[in-house]
Protein backbone atom coordinates (compact mmCIF):
# COMPACT_ATOMS: atom_id res chain seq x y z
CA UNK A 1 0.00 0.00 0.00
CA UNK A 2 1.27 3.30 -0.97
CA UNK A 3 2.22 6.30 1.26
CA UNK A 4 -0.92 8.28 0.23
CA UNK A 5 -3.67 5.28 0.38
CA UNK A 6 -2.27 4.70 3.92
CA UNK A 7 -2.66 8.73 4.90
CA UNK A 8 -6.47 8.11 2.79
CA UNK A 9 -7.02 5.12 4.77
CA UNK A 10 -6.46 6.84 8.61
CA UNK A 11 -8.95 9.86 7.80
CA UNK A 12 -12.06 9.30 9.44
CA UNK A 13 -14.98 8.67 7.00
CA UNK A 14 -17.38 11.13 7.19
CA UNK A 15 -21.56 9.85 8.25
CA UNK A 16 -23.86 9.94 5.31
CA UNK A 17 -26.42 11.47 8.77
CA UNK A 18 -23.56 13.90 9.54
CA UNK A 19 -23.62 15.34 5.75
CA UNK A 20 -26.86 15.18 5.84
CA UNK A 21 -27.63 17.18 8.75
CA UNK A 22 -24.74 19.83 7.47
CA UNK A 23 -26.83 20.41 4.33
CA UNK A 24 -30.32 20.37 6.38
CA UNK A 25 -29.36 23.58 8.64
CA UNK A 26 -27.43 25.20 5.12
CA UNK A 27 -30.92 25.13 3.48
CA UNK A 28 -32.71 25.92 6.60
CA UNK A 29 -30.09 29.06 7.39
CA UNK A 30 -31.05 30.56 3.42
CA UNK A 31 -34.74 29.72 3.89
CA UNK A 32 -34.60 31.89 7.22
CA UNK A 33 -32.54 35.14 5.72
CA UNK A 34 -35.02 34.70 2.23
CA UNK A 35 -38.24 33.88 3.42
CA UNK A 36 -38.26 35.66 7.21
CA UNK A 37 -39.01 39.66 7.71
CA UNK A 38 -35.41 38.91 9.42
CA UNK A 39 -34.10 38.05 5.51
CA UNK A 40 -35.83 41.23 4.12
CA UNK A 41 -33.69 43.01 7.25
CA UNK A 42 -30.45 41.40 6.47
CA UNK A 43 -30.26 41.97 3.05
CA UNK A 44 -31.71 45.96 3.65
CA UNK A 45 -28.58 46.62 5.80
CA UNK A 46 -26.33 45.27 3.69
CA UNK A 47 -27.64 47.20 0.64
CA UNK A 48 -28.39 50.39 2.90
CA UNK A 49 -23.78 49.87 3.54
CA UNK A 50 -23.50 50.03 -0.55
CA UNK A 51 -25.73 53.18 -0.66
CA UNK A 52 -23.43 54.60 2.04
CA UNK A 53 -20.34 54.01 -0.08
CA UNK A 54 -21.97 56.72 -2.56
CA UNK A 55 -22.05 54.40 -5.60
CA UNK A 56 -25.50 54.31 -6.06
CA UNK A 57 -26.72 58.30 -5.85
CA UNK A 58 -29.97 59.67 -7.17
CA UNK A 59 -30.11 60.16 -11.14
CA UNK A 60 -30.22 64.01 -10.89
CA UNK A 61 -30.50 63.93 -14.97
CA UNK A 62 -33.84 65.06 -16.15
CA UNK A 63 -36.58 61.90 -17.65
CA UNK A 64 -36.22 61.95 -21.20
CA UNK A 65 -39.36 63.34 -22.06
CA UNK A 66 -39.37 66.19 -19.00
CA UNK A 67 -41.95 68.05 -20.76
CA UNK A 68 -44.54 64.88 -20.39
CA UNK A 69 -47.10 65.96 -18.51
CA UNK A 70 -47.37 64.17 -14.82
CA UNK A 71 -51.07 62.69 -14.14
CA UNK A 72 -52.38 63.97 -11.00
CA UNK A 73 -55.53 61.57 -10.96
CA UNK A 74 -53.87 58.99 -8.42
CA UNK A 75 -55.80 58.59 -5.62
CA UNK A 76 -54.95 57.82 -2.40
CA UNK A 77 -55.41 57.51 1.39
CA UNK A 78 -53.20 58.77 4.47
CA UNK A 79 -52.37 55.47 6.63
CA UNK A 80 -55.20 57.46 9.08
CA UNK A 81 -57.69 56.78 6.24
CA UNK A 82 -58.23 60.56 5.05
CA UNK A 83 -58.36 60.72 1.43
CA UNK A 84 -56.17 62.66 -0.79
CA UNK A 85 -54.92 63.53 -4.43
CA UNK A 86 -51.88 63.76 -6.14
CA UNK A 87 -53.43 67.39 -7.55
CA UNK A 88 -53.79 68.58 -3.74
CA UNK A 89 -49.58 69.10 -4.48
CA UNK A 90 -50.18 70.53 -7.96
CA UNK A 91 -47.56 73.47 -8.41
CA UNK A 92 -45.16 72.27 -6.07
CA UNK A 93 -41.98 69.96 -6.27
CA UNK A 94 -43.54 66.37 -5.55
CA UNK A 95 -41.13 63.64 -4.85
CA UNK A 96 -43.27 60.86 -5.42
CA UNK A 97 -41.97 57.61 -4.03
CA UNK A 98 -43.00 53.53 -4.47
CA UNK A 99 -42.35 51.12 -1.69
CA UNK A 100 -43.01 48.23 0.44
CA UNK A 101 -41.83 47.20 3.67
CA UNK A 102 -41.17 43.44 2.23
CA UNK A 103 -38.65 45.35 -0.13
CA UNK A 104 -35.20 45.31 0.65
CA UNK A 105 -34.19 48.23 -1.45
CA UNK A 106 -36.80 49.95 -0.36
CA UNK A 107 -35.91 49.61 3.32
CA UNK A 108 -32.54 50.34 2.14
CA UNK A 109 -33.01 53.98 0.85
CA UNK A 110 -35.32 55.04 3.02
CA UNK A 111 -33.56 55.86 5.93
CA UNK A 112 -31.70 58.37 3.01
CA UNK A 113 -34.99 59.85 1.60
CA UNK A 114 -36.20 60.25 5.54
CA UNK A 115 -33.02 62.37 5.78
CA UNK A 116 -33.49 64.34 2.27
CA UNK A 117 -37.13 64.81 3.56
CA UNK A 118 -36.03 66.78 7.18
CA UNK A 119 -33.31 69.05 5.03
CA UNK A 120 -35.90 69.88 2.13
CA UNK A 121 -39.15 69.62 2.98
CA UNK A 122 -41.19 72.72 2.94
CA UNK A 123 -44.36 74.60 1.36
CA UNK A 124 -42.96 74.13 -1.95
CA UNK A 125 -41.73 70.73 -1.56
CA UNK A 126 -43.30 67.84 -0.65
CA UNK A 127 -43.15 63.73 -0.61
CA UNK A 128 -45.49 61.86 -1.41
CA UNK A 129 -44.53 57.79 -0.39
CA UNK A 130 -47.24 55.52 -1.29
CA UNK A 131 -47.13 51.76 0.27
CA UNK A 132 -48.03 48.66 -1.39
CA UNK A 133 -48.21 46.78 1.24
CA UNK A 134 -51.53 45.11 1.38
CA UNK A 135 -51.92 45.92 5.27
CA UNK A 136 -52.33 49.66 6.65
CA UNK A 137 -50.98 48.29 9.51
CA UNK A 138 -47.92 46.81 8.12
CA UNK A 139 -46.51 49.96 7.16
CA UNK A 140 -47.51 51.59 10.02
CA UNK A 141 -45.65 49.46 12.07
CA UNK A 142 -42.71 49.62 10.39
CA UNK A 143 -43.00 53.76 10.09
CA UNK A 144 -43.98 53.23 13.67
CA UNK A 145 -40.55 50.99 14.78
CA UNK A 146 -38.04 53.17 12.99
CA UNK A 147 -39.44 57.15 13.93
CA UNK A 148 -40.08 58.06 10.37
CA UNK A 149 -41.92 61.29 10.02
CA UNK A 150 -42.26 60.95 5.97
CA UNK A 151 -45.85 61.49 5.31
CA UNK A 152 -47.14 57.58 3.89
CA UNK A 153 -49.86 57.08 1.76
CA UNK A 154 -51.62 53.82 0.31
CA UNK A 155 -53.18 53.25 -3.31
CA UNK A 156 -56.73 54.36 -2.96
CA UNK A 157 -58.18 53.65 -6.36
CA UNK A 158 -56.81 52.88 -10.05
CA UNK A 159 -53.39 53.34 -10.82
CA UNK A 160 -52.83 55.61 -13.89
CA UNK A 161 -50.44 53.46 -16.37
CA UNK A 162 -47.70 56.48 -16.12
CA UNK A 163 -47.33 55.13 -12.48
CA UNK A 164 -47.85 51.32 -12.87
CA UNK A 165 -44.54 50.30 -11.93
CA UNK A 166 -43.16 47.09 -11.99
CA UNK A 167 -40.05 47.33 -9.67
CA UNK A 168 -39.81 48.87 -6.24
CA UNK A 169 -38.42 51.18 -5.59
CA UNK A 170 -39.36 53.75 -8.41
CA UNK A 171 -39.23 57.31 -7.29
CA UNK A 172 -40.57 60.05 -9.57
CA UNK A 173 -40.19 63.89 -9.10
CA UNK A 174 -42.50 66.52 -10.54
CA UNK A 175 -42.00 69.75 -11.47
CA UNK A 176 -44.25 72.63 -10.33
CA UNK A 177 -45.13 72.97 -13.83
CA UNK A 178 -46.59 69.64 -13.30
CA UNK A 179 -44.41 67.63 -15.99
CA UNK A 180 -42.23 64.97 -14.99
CA UNK A 181 -38.50 66.05 -13.93
CA UNK A 182 -37.07 62.90 -13.56
CA UNK A 183 -38.15 59.07 -12.66
CA UNK A 184 -35.58 56.51 -10.95
CA UNK A 185 -36.10 53.26 -10.84
CA UNK A 186 -34.34 51.20 -8.14
CA UNK A 187 -32.99 52.29 -4.74
CA UNK A 188 -30.43 55.54 -4.58
CA UNK A 189 -29.19 57.72 -1.82
CA UNK A 190 -31.37 60.90 -2.65
CA UNK A 191 -29.59 63.08 0.56
CA UNK A 192 -26.93 64.16 -1.95
CA UNK A 193 -25.41 67.68 -2.30
CA UNK A 194 -26.88 67.41 -5.66
CA UNK A 195 -30.14 65.89 -5.36
CA UNK A 196 -30.66 68.64 -3.03
CA UNK A 197 -29.81 71.61 -5.29
CA UNK A 198 -31.78 69.74 -7.72
CA UNK A 199 -35.09 69.88 -5.64
CA UNK A 200 -34.56 73.28 -4.07
CA UNK A 201 -34.05 74.93 -7.48
CA UNK A 202 -36.91 73.49 -9.05
CA UNK A 203 -38.89 74.79 -6.35
CA UNK A 204 -37.69 78.75 -6.87
CA UNK A 205 -37.66 79.18 -10.61
CA UNK A 206 -40.20 76.67 -10.91
CA UNK A 207 -38.83 75.12 -13.92
CA UNK A 208 -35.71 72.48 -14.67
CA UNK A 209 -32.29 74.36 -14.45
CA UNK A 210 -29.07 72.16 -14.93
CA UNK A 211 -26.84 70.89 -12.18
Amino acid sequence: MSKSDENQAKRPKRSWKRTALEWAGLLAVIAFFRYTDQGTVVQSWLQRGLLATGIMQADVRYAENHDEPANFNLKLTTLEGEPALLSDYRGKVIFLNFWATWCPPCLAEMPFIQSLYEDVASEDIVFVMVSTDEEVETAQRFIDAKGYTLPIYRLAGRVPAQYDVRTLPTTYVISPAGNMATVHVGMANYNTRGFRKFLKQMSVTGVLEDI
